[in-house]
């Protein structure tokens, strides 16, 4: 009786039991009861800051997110001594190992503290509770248990389309809270698609109820990183459409925009760029040997620096400009650099990202989602719903162009800017193949390190590292201990 059933069990506690005030919310109770807990308004905040705290652990999307899918694709180099991550690099991860179970652990925990919101909302009688707070607590819950659910499932199975009817398993699905020994039951595994179907309608009820801002005043998600995942979801089942009308609704609002430098949303925290980002701080961090500063950021800047950039990753960011723009540069004197260059560190004892430096402190925020990827992602998939690429709207250049021109600079002499002279239009392409290539090379190099390369590789069919896109060493393995505990899994 343990693993998935003690995990859902203990986050009625554990969402409680939390010794720091993560988003800005009052400080929890310690170890209450669970029916001493969501009886009233005060009781049911604490499970919600409790729930926003178990995203800020390191297993999920508090670090992992971003660091074990890096080190499994071609930009990262894994150098560190933890034997469980080498295995994680070379994509031959054991159930057995830590990462693999607390990954799993964590987010079945949370999503059980969204269960028991869900299903104790309704009934907290108390005058100065309203039905809008009754609501934005549903949000909440929603937005968490969509987001751990569709994180589950791209982790864990194989990708989309793997089988025809996408019936090849993910994980299992839990919608009751459990809150005693009474509400256990052994879960068999759920397909891909019936995972999806629940991410995807926690998430448009999240998107229906969380507040219409660019940033909230304690930082908890808007309706706009739902609509983010839910566009995330949508891409990975190749429903460009879809994908494609949520991007635009997210560049539509107006609440977003690119930071002056490829460095702005790393440097400043919850920038114009940001749509989701997880809190760390000097007080409340995943510590020195966890988390993504812990790893990327290298031992001169307080880190361990067990993750270095790759030769694959410069090769493509030499890339950026294309023979036939740098030959136009060259024939007018002009000079031209790429800033992302800013962002890694060459020297050769180091090779690290500087996205993430505060090694000392282990306080940089976490980044889960920020505007660059929604114009590449809307640019993606209006050239993926052309017929053709004559067909392909202006509208896909400008978005491309708009994450190059920020990045890559181009001046004469003086310092005088012809960024125009790096900027693709219609004409420079010959096929649809050709511009979706650009696209994901500029995808490759602007969101590096941020846990979206190998999601890329393995939802467009493509070789990852080495490792073709059908084999089973591309997913996590479930975890031994839920396997021996649950009869119902194989």
């Amino acid at each position: 009786m343990k693993y998935l059933k003690i995990i859902l069990s203990a986050a009625v506690i554990a969402g409680m039991t939390i010794g720091c005030d993560v988003l800005d919310s009052p400080e929890p109770e310690q170890s209450l009861p669970t029916e001493e807990v969501v009886n009233d308004a005060a009781g049911m905040e604490n499970l919600v800051t409790g729930m926003y705290d178990g995203l800020q652990n390191p297993n999920i999307s508090g670090g992992n997110f971003n660091v074990l899918p890096e080190i499994m694709a071609d930009n990262a180099n894994w150098t560190g001594s933890f034997v469980n991550y080498a295995r994680q690099a070379s994509k031959n991860m054991l159930p057995s190992d830590p990462q693999i179970e607390g990954w799993w652990n964590i987010s079945y925990r949370e999503i059980n503290t969204a269960n028991v919101l869900l299903q104790s909302v309704g009934d907290i009688d108390d005058p100065t509770f309203t039905d809008d707070d009754r609501d934005l607590i549903r949000a909440e819950a929603y937005f968490v248990r969509g987001m751990l659910y569709f994180e589950l499932a791209r982790a864990y199975s194989m990708p989309w389309d793997h089988t025809a009817d996408n019936s090849h398993p993910a994980v299992p699905i839990r919608t009751d809270g459990v809150e005693g020994v009474d509400d256990f039951e052994d879960l068999p595994l759920s397909t891909i698609s019936e995972v999806y179907e629940q991410a995807e309608s926690d998430l448009n009820l999240a998107a229906d109820l969380l507040p219409d801002v660019g940033i909230r005043d304690n930082q908890r998600a808007t309706r706009y990183a739902a609509i983010g995942y839910l566009k995330r979801l949508h891409l990975e089942r190749g429903e460009y459409e879809e994908s494609a009308d949520l991007a635009s609704e997210i560049i539509t609002s107006g609440q977003f925009s690119l930071t002056d430098s490829p460095g702005g949303p790393f440097n400043n925290e919850f920038s114009t760029e940001s749509i989701f980002e997880i809190i760390h701080t000097p007080q409340d961090n995943p510590g020195v040997n966890d988390g993504q500063n812990a790893f990327y950021t290298d031992a001169d800047r307080g880190g361990r620096g067990d993750i270095q950039f790759s030769s694959d990753f410069t090769n493509a960011l030499a890339a950026t400009v294309t023979d036939e723009q740098q030959a136009e540069i060259d024939a007018a004197g002009y000079i031209v650099f790429d800033t992302r260059e800013d962002l890694i560190d060459r020297d050769e004892d180091r090779l690290s990202t500087l996205k993430f430096t505060d090694g000392t402190n282990n306080a940089d925020n976490v980044m889960n989602m920020r505007y660059a990827a929604i114009l590449l992602t809307r640019a993606e998939t209006l050239v993926e719903t052309s017929a053709s690429i004559g067909d392909v709207p202006e509208e896909a250049y400008e978005h491309l162009n708009a994450v190059r021109t920020r990045s890559i600079e181009v001046t004469d002499e003086n310092g005088f800017e012809f960024n125009e002279l790096i900027e693709f239009e219609p004409g420079d392409f010959d096929s649809r193949e050709e511009m979706l290539d650009a696209i994901l090379l500029e995808r490759r190099v602007e969101l590096a390190f941020e846990g979206d390369r190998f999601y890329t590789l393995k939802r467009k069919g493509l070789s990852i590292d080495g490792v073709e896109p059908d084999d089973e060493r591309i997913k996590f393995p479930i975890p031994q201990g839920e396997i021996d505990a649950n009869p119902n899994i194989d």
